[in-house]
């Protein structure tokens, strides 16, 4: 009589060459608990379930068909509280996981799935709370999206290291690769006698002798490019010569003048034609704040 022998997902672990059999789950469950966003009652946002997240796993027993994944960040932030399911090489988002009735409806969604075996898309409350976040997968409800960016590649992108993951040392560097030249008009002394010399239409709001910034914005904006001048990235009457001609459209224009609309467009100009960003990049960026891709710094 042959002995049963089952044939086993076995790998070779590389630390002591020994052989270790890999149960090969159905899916995944990740829920996002502890990030910059999800669960943090301190932003707005609603507290995480993650102990019902548990509770069902273990009551459904789902440990060696579905892995239970706790964790950081899982991308789409604004969404917050966020939930992944991945079942038979299907990714399904989840926003909005606040609350127990629609934690336990997950569940009843994955476990009606495994009973029968093929995949049918979320129902009821559960699809309110769908949506995609890959770009291999069409919109649920079928509308057309244009969000697939085209990626440069790494030797194109010498400073691709996130900002946020470099030490403070180095982020001067940065500037310096990207503005190799230093400004030649030298130094902050220098800039406040650029701005203290704009006159005419070109000249800064001011009350009293000093910069008005009525809006946030408007402080921000000045120092990006002020900034900017400073690490030699641009000379200053390169932006001052897009400054007046984006103010004398403006004035010609139906809309009420807003000087800084016109400094913002400015600077945006000079970081087009000196090759620091392209058009394409910053309407990008602007998106990426308008939509809550990425977060305001203040």
């Amino acid at each position: 009589m042959t002995a049963y022998r089952p044939n086993r997902n076995l790998v070779q672990r590389h630390t002591d060459g020994k052989l270790i059999n890999v149960a090969r789950a159905r899916g995944n469950l990740f829920f996002c608990s502890e990030a910059c966003c999800c669960g943090r009652t301190d932003l707005g946002n609603a507290p995480v379930p993650a102990e019902l997240y548990h509770e069902e796993w273990m009551r459904r027993r789902l440990r060696n068909y579905i892995h239970l994944t706790a964790g950081g960040c899982l991308g789409p932030c604004a969404l917050a509280n966020v939930a992944l399911l991945v079942l038979d090489g299907r990714a399904l988002w989840f926003h909005s996981m606040n609350s127990e009735a629609i934690v336990t409806s997950l569940f009843d969604f994955l476990e009606a799935g495994l009973d029968s075996g093929r995949f049918e898309a979320p129902q009821g409350v559960l699809a309110d709370h769908l949506f995609t976040a890959s770009t291999w997968e069409p919109r649920s409800d079928g509308a057309s999206v244009d969000d697939l960016r085209a990626w440069r590649g790494r030797a194109n992108r010498p400073d691709a290291t996130p900002a946020c993951e470099l030490p403070p040392d180095a982020l001067g560097g940065m500037y310096d690769a990207a503005c190799p030249t230093p400004a030649t008009s030298g130094g902050a002394s220098s800039v406040e006698q650029a701005v203290a010399a704009m006159i005419g239409s070109s000249a800064l709001p001011r009350s009293n002798g000093e910069l008005v910034f009525a809006e946030a914005w408007h402080s921000r904006a000045f120092g990006m490019a002020v900034a900017l001048h400073e690490q030699g990235c641009f000379e200053w009457d390169q932006f001052r010569a897009r400054l007046i001609a984006r103010i004398a459209e403006a004035e010609q224009g139906p809309a009420p003048f807003e000087y800084y609309r016109c400094w913002l467009a400015a600077l945006e100009d000079t970081l087009d034609v000196t090759g620091l960003l392209t058009d394409g990049e910053t309407r990008e960026r602007a998106y990426e704040f308008e939509f809550g891709e990425r977060q305001d710094v203040y």
